[in-house]
């Protein structure tokens, strides 16, 4: 094969579509509305597809109409899985990161079509010219991978829409752990005993501090533990207990684990908390703290 048929259309067509996606980067410049979707939705609805279809070789076995709506809907599919991508990875879908991860996906089918059609050469004149008797079997190409797309973006949207959404992509989080405080908890004489976790999921290491207190009947807190400063790195979590002595008296008490962010300019805090009160307590003993 040489350099002239190497750039020729049929040839080097992969190569081709690859350029014109990745063109579409200045198109982002234009206003969003009508100018910009004529210039975009046709290049997104079908190149990831047709080279799709280029690095799987299928092109001998479908006609010139099916190979359009196999890449349109090929395409689709790319574009959905993408997004599907961007979440499992925990990036923040925009516009602009979609079009780059569909210009990895593109790259990748650009560089494996190109090498197949390098190797079996034969096949490579077949992306214009269907091979003899596809014509008869491309409704059935068209519509066997249109239930196959809706089937897996059915699935993906199924698993995207029941993924845990508890916390966003960063945060920070305190939460008990284990039987959820329901109600007012009793405390025997031998105190109690409630656990909870820290999940740090932002980029870098921060330093928190980490309080306990609990609030009487007159409305002030008062400390329950020794407040304690920590560094939690990326991704750490952190499994921790709260000892809760008997509380005096009857009354009800509000029981606080507070969170606090130090340094920076707007220090957040997150808290947990449990109402508590005397399980078992002599006759005699009344009132409240």
């Amino acid at each position: 094969m040489n350099a002239r048929s190497w750039l020729s259309w049929r040839t080097a067509w992969p190569w081709r579509l690859l350029l014109v996606f990745a063109a579409l980067a200045p198109a982002a410049m234009l206003p969003a509305g009508l100018a910009r979707a004529v210039i975009a939705v046709p290049v997104l609805f079908f190149v990831s597809g047709a080279l799709t279809i280029g690095a799987a070789q299928a092109r001998r076995s479908v006609d010139a109409v099916a190979f359009g709506s196999l890449a349109v809907v090929l395409s689709t599919l790319w574009l959905a899985f993408a997004a599907l991508v961007l979440n499992a990875l925990r990036i923040q879908i925009t516009p602009g990161s979609v079009y780059v991860c569909l210009l990895v996906i593109c790259a990748v089918l650009a560089v494996t079509a190109q090498w197949r059609q390098h190797r079996w050469p034969a096949e490579a004149s077949g992306w214009l010219a269907a091979s003899e008797g596809a014509s008869s079997h491309g409704f059935w190409y068209a519509a066997g991978a249109a239930v196959a797309s809706v089937a897996l973006l059915a699935g993906g949207t199924f698993a995207y829409v029941h993924e845990s959404r508890q916390v966003p992509a960063a945060y920070t989080w305190l939460a008990w752990t284990g039987a959820q405080p329901d109600g007012v908890l009793a405390v025997s004489r031998a105190g109690l005993m409630l656990p909870f976790q820290i999940r740090h999921e932002q980029s870098g290491t921060a330093a928190f501090r980490l309080t306990a207190d609990w609030t009487g009947a007159d409305g002030q807190q008062h400390t329950l533990a020794v407040p304690e400063t920590m560094q939690l790195g990326s991704g750490q979590t952190v499994q921790a207990k709260l000892t809760i002595p008997p509380p005096p008296g009857t009354c009800v008490y509000r029981v606080v684990v507070a969170l606090t962010e130090l340094g920076g300019a707007h220090p957040q805090t997150w808290s947990i908390n449990a109402d508590v009160r005397a399980g078992q307590r002599p006759r005699e003993e009344h009132g409240c703290a």
